[in-house]
């Protein structure tokens, strides 16, 4: 007798869809994987910034709270001081081990790229089992695969690194594991009904993990679901006993939350305090637009040209041939066009607009039944997808070509089309890693617990913004340093913990140019804060202050002219960092360069010179190969330098503006005896002498230079230029007298 050889068949039908479905995210995500060492998902034409920050944050601080065996669901480390519940905040804690996978916070960029790529993957596959379960042909099961992991909520949540929005997957397997309790409970396989039934459980705890949103998007598929096969069951006690069933997974789900999950945080959070979205402004599929084309607006979620169109043709068919092509024992593609009706409804939001005539949409009962915290109906199109899909392959799968060739013909252009409708190729935007900083690791490597205050301050939630998104953005800096830091944001918190610092707080309003200076105030606020909090740095970024302008200069004036509170520690690139008196490890001399034995030299207008200056300085300037600084935005301007006791040789290169300008020198509130007139059109060297007791200690030596006037170029004619101006200063030398 021949022995036939075992066909692997079986084994390739299995794994032909991971291949096809893996290469296909593979090359959705080709841009981000093939710059991660350079840019990460993001697109700078967006007029806000991406959500990349605080989803990298959100990995990051699990990591960090499980290495400490703490909460992930309590911190003040974002928004400080306050303390923030996070049970409602997009943690999508479920990828955290895929993203853990990948290494440790170092490569943070890695993970979240991995993260992405296990998302695609996966939608595409169960897609593709819940189509074959539900008797589709392999053709309209891959077909449908590549639907929903080319959707436009795939594309947009990958720009975006919303990696909560990539657990849609969950769906399909929930459907898959209840059918195999139903169908091995009807069996009498009691035990495998069980231990799928705690399968479900693990699905429930995971895709709640993922996002609160799930469970809700759940149940517009799970219930009628689930309410079919109870019906479908013979007797009541089967009924009763596969409820039971139900209900035990959904328990042990809810234990699972309770002892590894939010809920013990979200029985104690206040949602009166949540600012909600009015149901008019929640984003929605733009009808019909959205609905029969792939928007390219870069904001809208569409619904693409293939999937309506092709569902339309599904029910023509089924109305005109009325035989039904389900197998008994499974729910009829009826059923599954009723399960796809509310979701797709629910898509287009509060209203939709025909002919001119507003007709209200069914989304506002729901938007006022969960209080106005589910803000985004757009997000049902894909909840749509799944049973819209099952009933076009039922539908449909009858009536393909039955000869070989012209099956393959017909997939080819089908997944052609799907692709063309997609832009499956299109690359997912991309925007540059934020800039390193050493002084970031620097912090980080530091034993210290202490707060980051960034400047511009900012803050933000789901429902509100205080300053602009790119200084929210500045939490990604919290993966590094793993400090607590007041620039950050948070999904879903109470509005106050960011808004007290948009105009009502003196310091933090200034600090992020909402609210004129008081000098005063903001001095007590800060001493307050910097032993208080306490405050281990202030953060400078100057690329967001706008310039040229006085912003700037009052914001390091001010600062550097706080001797006992903090002082200069860093200025790297567009960052000027400030260490507080607080610190531990203290502060660094303000000490000038030392370019010869003795002689210590500012270059004014040069990178570096901001650790010396206070008011009264205008910003760098080049002219020809000459850089320097203005002053004149006060009356004086001021210096502050850390010398060695001792005699000192002041001598300055400066030039007047327009006419010649007596200029006199105080140093340490002491005025020098010389007084010299510093004459416009040529820089001169100007001299002076600083006694030693003036010198005294040499510690917040505070130089100030005294000019009688000042002129505007643009009142004279000379120019444009609105501002203040008395002398240009080229550099400022300090000689020690026994050098001089």
């Amino acid at each position: 007798m021949t022995k036939t050889k075992p066909s692997n068949r079986p084994k390739l039908t299995h794994i032909l869809p991971i291949i096809l479905f893996l290469t296909t995210a593979t090359l959705q995500l080709s841009n981000p994987i093939l710059h991660s060492n350079t840019h990460i998902p993001g697109d700078p034409e967006q007029p806000v910034t991406t959500d990349y920050y605080h989803f990298h944050w959100n990995l990051w601080w699990i990591n960090y709270q499980m290495q400490n065996g703490a909460t992930i669901y309590q911190t003040n480390y974002l928004l400080n001081p306050t303390i923030n519940n996070l049970s409602l905040h997009t943690l999508s804690t479920a990828w955290f081990p895929t993203w853990r996978a990948a290494g440790d916070s170092s490569q943070t960029i890695t993970g979240m790229i991995l993260i992405m790529l296990t998302g695609h993957t996966l939608l595409g596959l169960t897609t593709y089992a819940l189509l074959r379960h539900f008797h589709s042909t392999p053709l309209i099961a891959i077909t449908g695969g590549l639907i929903t992991q080319s959707s436009s909520l795939m594309f947009w949540s990958s720009k975006w690194t919303t990696i909560n929005l990539m657990g849609w997957w969950w769906l399909p397997i929930a459907l898959l594991t209840w059918q195999q309790i139903a169908q091995n409970y009807e069996r009498g396989a009691h035990t495998r009904a069980g231990i799928w039934a705690l399968l479900l459980s693990a699905a429930l705890w995971g895709m709640t993990l993922t996002d609160l949103q799930y469970p809700l998007f759940l149940a517009f598929l799970i219930l009628p679901y689930g309410l079919w096969t109870l019906l479908q069951a013979r007797t009541w006690l089967k009924r009763v006993t596969l409820s039971i069933y139900g209900l035990a997974s959904i328990t042990i789900a809810l234990i699972l939350l309770w002892i590894a999950g939010p809920i013990p945080y979200l029985l104690t959070y206040d949602r009166g305090v949540l600012a909600t979205t009015p149901a008019e402004r929640a984003p929605s599929i733009l009808f019909p637009n959205g609905y029969f084309w792939r928007l390219e607006d870069g904001v809208s979620i569409s619904l693409g040209a293939i999937l309506l169109p092709v569902f339309l043709l599904a029910l023509v068919i089924s109305l005109r041939k009325r035989t039904n092509a389900t197998p008994t024992g499974e729910p009829s593609r009826w059923f599954w066009f009723a399960t796809a009706i509310p979701p797709l409804v629910l898509s287009a939001g509060a209203s939709i607009d025909i002919l001119g005539v507003t007709i209200p949409m069914p989304y506002v009962w729901l938007h006022n039944l969960l209080g106005g915290t589910f803000r985004y109906p757009e997000r049902f199109v894909n909840v749509f997808m799944f049973p819209a899909l099952v009933f076009i392959g039922i539908s449909l799968s009858p009536y393909l070509p039955r000869r070989q060739q012209y099956r393959y013909l017909f997939a080819s252009l089908l997944i052609l089309l799907v692709m063309l409708d997609s832009r499956v190729l299109r690359p997912v935007p991309l925007q540059p890693i934020p800039p390193a900083y050493d002084f970031y690791r620097t912090m980080g490597q530091e034993d210290y617990d202490y707060v980051v205050v960034e400047i511009p301050t900012a803050g933000s939630s789901g429902e509100g913004i205080v300053g602009r998104s790119e200084w929210v953005a500045l939490q990604w800096y919290g993966i590094i340093h793993g400090k607590r830091m007041v620039n950050s944001h948070i999904s879903r918190v109470d509005p106050w913990h960011y808004l007290w610092m948009e105009t009502q707080d003196a310091m933090m309003a200034w600090l992020g140019q909402r609210r004129l200076v008081e000098p005063e105030t903001v001095r007590e606020q800060m001493q307050e804060r910097i032993s208080g909090w306490p405050i281990g740095y202030f953060v400078i970024h100057t690329q967001f202050i706008p310039g040229p302008g006085p912003t700037l200069q009052e914001i390091v004036g001010f600062f550097n002219s706080q001797d006992d509170l903090v002082c200069p520690y860093a200025i790297e690139r567009d960052a000027i960092v400030y260490r507080t008196a607080w610190h531990p490890d203290g502060c660094p001399a303000r000490t000038p360069p030392e370019t010869a034995p003795g002689v210590y030299e500012i270059d004014m207008g040069v990178a570096g010179d901001e650790r010396f200056i206070g008011w009264g300085w205008h910003w760098q300037e080049d002219i020809g190969a000459t850089r320097w600084r203005w002053t004149g935005e006060y009356p004086t301007s001021k210096l502050y330098v850390d010398l060695p006791p001792g005699e000192y040789q002041l001598e300055l290169a400066a030039q007047a503006f327009w006419e010649p300008r007596s200029l006199r020198i105080a140093v340490n509130g002491q005025r020098l005896d010389e007084t010299v007139t510093v004459v416009p059109d040529t820089l001169g060297v100007y001299t002076f002498t600083i006694p030693a007791d003036v010198i005294g200690a040499g510690k917040h030596v505070e130089v100030e230079l005294i000019y009688d006037g000042t002129i505007i170029p643009a009142e004279i004619g000379q120019s444009a230029d609105p501002r203040k101006l008395a002398i240009a200063v080229d550099w400022i030398r300090f000689t020690y007298a026994e050098n001089s």
